[in-house]
């Protein structure tokens, strides 16, 4: 008898043994705590429906019940006044997102990734380069995008075959010589038909832009090392000789609205650029993947396509310029290690794939650039963000204002591109010692 009760005593002994195990096992490993408590996450994200991203937030809900996402669609107008406003009274989102040239002025407001989410060395080998210099520092990542944009050149057929133009330009020079085939003017100070819209500021989109691209091809380096002072006005070096990028690209792009050039093609009497070409009067757009739409809204018949931007020289290594929007997480965030195992979630190959097929967008990640670049409506796109680069801003939109005012001073001022130049570059000195 003693021997049978000293059996079910050992058996139950067994079984208390194992239950313990089991349920130190549950609470035990890797996110455990976000594993086991409720969490909620607020993710404030501008340009997507909800519809568009729902996909996405069901299917990481799948894979963790007790994670809820409350996922808002802010209004671009007043996004940055909403979003400091609520940072500054703790209300703020624990995802939101920031264009790709806001990093320097958020570093102070964002928490970077923890390692076990993404190492640098991870996601420098994950993402294409103009993600990597854009929302990292210090081997340090601060974001992570769905999607990169860079500028492409819309064409349009019709206008090229009529000018006997058989492909679109591939070089400055070639996009010169087209234009000269292509624009008319009614000899009364109106185009009719322009070839490039370039040379002024308020009637072309993203007309800084496309000036930090052309800089950039130039070889102009925006600001030092450190970030303190402006330089995109100083002289370089190359194959021994000295010469000024910075200055090479504003007067190549003011040359299209400049009376004096014969480049000239555009000035402040055009239409607005995307309308102009929408209507059948423009024959080169430099825009993004996006605009397609918009060309398409206004004019579905046309016929246009897309092509690589122009380079100063096709013997140089490609230059490309991107505009783009990432997401970050609140250094307020409650729930910082979850919000970044989100980011890692909705960038991955996997969810990207998915989200591509439906949403067609460039690829902020090299394995799936390389399946979209034979792409017709985006494949010049992601294609281009293999090799786009940014030009450093401390603050984008005092950045792009001084820009803007660089373009008008020459072009309505009657400031020298050397007076206007060396004014935009005083300014921006003043921005990193507010």
């Amino acid at each position: 008898m003693k021997t049978k009760q000293n059996k079910i005593r050992n058996i139950f002994k067994i079984f208390s043994i194992l239950a313990g195990i089991s349920l130190l096992s549950s609470g035990c490993g890797t996110g455990s705590k976000a594993t086991q408590q409720s969490v909620t996450l607020n993710v404030w994200k501008t340009f997507e429906d909800s519809e568009n991203m729902q996909e996405i937030l069901s299917d990481y809900q799948t894979l963790h019940p007790n994670v809820q996402i409350v996922y808002t669609k802010k209004n671009i107008e007043n996004y940055q006044d909403d979003l400091l406003n609520a940072l500054a009274s703790g209300s703020g989102p624990d995802i939101f997102s920031i264009n790709n040239a806001w990093l320097p002025e958020y570093l102070d407001k964002i928490a970077p990734a923890p390692d076990k989410v993404f190492t640098f060395k991870d996601y420098k080998d994950t993402f294409v380069d103009t993600v990597v210099r854009d929302f990292t520092k210090d081997n340090k990542v601060y974001g992570t995008a769905m999607a990169v944009d860079s500028l492409g050149l819309y064409y349009n057929k019709d206008i090229l075959g009529t000018a006997s133009i058989a492909t679109p330009p591939k070089t400055w020079a070639e996009l010169e010589q087209d234009v000269q085939k292509i624009k008319r003017s009614d000899g009364k100070g109106y185009f009719n038909r322009s070839g490039v819209a370039m040379g002024t500021n308020g009637n072309i989109n993203r007309s800084v832009d496309i000036l930090y691209l052309l800089m950039l091809q130039k070889g102009a380096v925006p600001f030092s090392s450190d970030g303190l002072n402006p330089t995109f006005g100083q002289s370089a070096e190359k194959d021994g000789n000295y010469y000024n990028p910075g200055l090479e690209a504003l007067d190549y792009y003011t040359s299209f609205a400049s009376p004096a050039s014969a480049n000239y093609n555009w000035n402040a009497r055009s239409d607005y650029s995307i309308d102009a070409f929408a209507n059948g009067r423009l024959a080169f757009l430099y825009s993004y993947s996006y605009t397609r739409q918009t060309i398409l809204s206004k004019s579905p018949n046309l016929n246009f396509d897309v092509a690589p931007v122009p380079q100063t020289n096709l013997d140089d290594p490609s230059v490309n310029f991107s505009n783009y929007w990432g997401e970050v997480v609140s250094k307020q965030s409650k729930n910082s290690d979850v919000a970044w195992d989100f980011l890692k979630f909705m960038t991955s190959k996997e969810t990207l794939d998915k989200y591509y097929a439906k949403h067609k967008q460039p690829s902020s990640r090299k394995d799936l650039i390389e399946l979209q670049v034979q792409d017709p409506e985006i494949g010049v796109f992601a294609n281009a963000n293999l090799t786009a680069k940014p030009f450093y801003r401390p603050d984008q939109a005092k950045m792009d204002t001084i820009f803007g005012k660089m373009i008008d001073n020459v072009i309505l001022n009657g400031l020298t591109e050397e007076e206007a130049l060396s004014q935009a570059e005083q300014q921006a000195s003043t921005i990193t010692r507010e």
